[in-house]
């Protein structure tokens, strides 16, 4: 007789998976003698911070005079600092790469999600909240997703079991006829149950678990309510692992703060709304040591992009600012503390990527990372423990931006090869032609970041053969990136 293998669905397999892995959490409690360490207590909770639109140059533990975050300082002098850490140049693939350990081009989001989109994350896509939740984690998502509108798309069909945030930026609207809405759903600015759905589109919801509770969200007190949802969450599953991905709002536009921190800062309401971040990291911080969870807490600070420089965000030394593959686009602050594990005082240069999330924390958790497609995240496990030979897994990094593959880092040296468009200047009866031409211009450059980490002196003309060879490589792995691509799921409706 001949066996036939049948395809298993991802959904079904992860329900087949998580069940097998309860079980065998029974069989182990059952099998460890008093005194012996169970995996609840040895298995870490991680909670994942990710601020939206917040610089290299915007925390005073990298370099802010204007800005006061003391909480988040206290992370990276009692754990880890990294000075070279990378995300994509803008929200939703970051998101993605978060989500899926790959290039998000891989995974189907090659740029910003918007409410006219009907595709988003695919369904079919093995998630690190999945990973996570088969190793017996409790899982939420606490803030904004942004990987697709309608409902199958969302995060409780990704893994978490809780959600309580945006469906995408606070600065973008939604349609009203693709949500559910609470029976006690607040209606606010004139909006009214009965004329809701008769709108064509509507201002940022707040959402729990995929059901609208209230529009327009008031934006002036997202990160007081994540904040306090997120203590809510680590006290309710405080005798399990958990892992929490609390995406805030801020310092995304339009810019808001509670009253408490309007005028704090010295750089307006954009640093108002980064010194309430703070507030909400050490308040989190202080919920896990009262739990007497902190020693087996991972808790990770960062951002999905660059800053917005035009409302205020910095990026530091580096050049650039969202949107673009220069530094100061994609290269954001990374701080990780994790009491008795983290060595305090632990800081790297060494090259490391938001896509090493999920291979990392899958690992920690005791899971394995899918082998049935291409993972381009590494273990960083051996950097976030502070080993003093470790060095980065990556042999190089590439900038993704839109379909389009900008730039290659392989140790020190970065080459671009990007399509920039020249300043605009105002022509007049005075001025040539040419001075006055606003067209699109291709630069090849070379960098060598470890002697210019603003990226002013192009060596391209210096240092020929090595622009050669990193050209080769971004062009092999542009070419394997094509050939393993997966697609976006696509929603039937808008």
């Amino acid at each position: 007789m001949h066996s036939r293998r049948i395809p298993i669905n991802k959904r079904v397999w992860s329900v087949i998976q998580g069940t097998l892995n309860a079980c065998l959490s029974v069989l182990c409690v059952a099998a460890v003698s008093p005194g012996e360490a169970t995996a609840d207590e040895t298995t870490p909770n991680v909670i994942v911070i990710l601020a939206d639109d917040l610089g290299y140059g915007d925390l005073s533990c990298y370099g802010a005079d204007d800005i006061s975050t003391p909480n988040i300082d206290r992370m990276a002098t009692e754990g880890a600092k990294f000075s070279s850490f990378y995300v994509s140049s803008v929200c939703s693939p970051t998101r993605a790469s978060l989500m899926t350990g790959s290039h998000s081009t891989r995974a189907g989001i090659g740029g910003v999600m918007f409410p006219r989109n009907n595709h988003g994350l695919n369904p079919d896509e093995i998630t690190l909240p999945e990973l996570l939740k088969n190793q017996g984690y409790a899982t939420a998502i606490i803030g904004k997703w942004h990987l697709g509108n309608q409902d199958m798309f969302q995060p409780l069909n990704h893994g978490f079991d809780y959600w309580y945030g945006t469906p995408s930026s606070n600065s973008q609207f939604y349609y009203p006829t693709i949500k559910k809405y609470a029976a006690d759903c607040v209606f606010r600015e004139g909006y009214t149950r009965d004329g809701i759905l008769k709108r064509e589109t509507a201002a940022c919801p707040l959402v729990r678990d995929n059901v609208v509770i209230e529009v327009p969200a008031d934006q002036t007190q997202f990160t007081q309510r994540y904040t306090r949802e997120t203590i809510r969450f680590i006290t309710e599953n405080k005798d399990k692992p958990f892992f929490v991905y609390l995406t805030h709002n801020m310092p995304h536009i339009p810019l808001h703060a509670s009253e408490k921190f309007v005028g704090s800062s010295k750089r307006g309401i954009y640093g108002d709304t980064i010194q309430e971040l703070d507030w909400s990291t050490g308040e989190i911080l202080r919920s896990l040591k009262e739990l007497g969870l902190d020693q087996n807490t991972l808790v990770i600070f960062t951002s999905d992009n660059g800053p917005n420089t035009g409302k205020g965000g910095s990026a530091g030394p580096l050049k650039g600012s969202k949107g673009s593959t220069l530094e100061g686009g994609v290269r954001v602050p990374f701080v990780a503390c994790w009491p008795g594990t983290i060595p305090a005082g632990t800081e790297s240069d060494e090259a490391i990527t938001g896509m090493d999330l999920l291979p990392t924390l899958t690992k920690l958790a005791g899971g394995e990372v899918p082998d049935d497609r291409v993972i381009d995240g590494k273990d960083i496990g051996s950097l976030l423990a502070g080993k003093p030979d470790a060095k980065s897994p990556h042999e190089a990094i590439f900038y993704l931006r839109g379909r389009g593959v900008d730039g290659i880092r392989v140790g020190d040296w970065k080459y671009r090869t990007a399509t920039d468009k020249a300043p605009k200047v105002k022509k007049s009866k005075k001025q040539p032609a040419a001075e006055s031409q606003s067209k699109k211009v291709s630069v090849e450059t070379l960098y060598n970041l470890s002697d210019d980490i603003g990226e002013n002196t192009n060596l391209i003309d210096e240092h020929p053969e090595i622009a050669r060879r990193l050209k080769w490589k971004l062009a092999s792995f542009e070419t394997e990136l094509r050939k393993n691509l997966r697609p976006a799921g696509v929603a039937s409706e808008r």
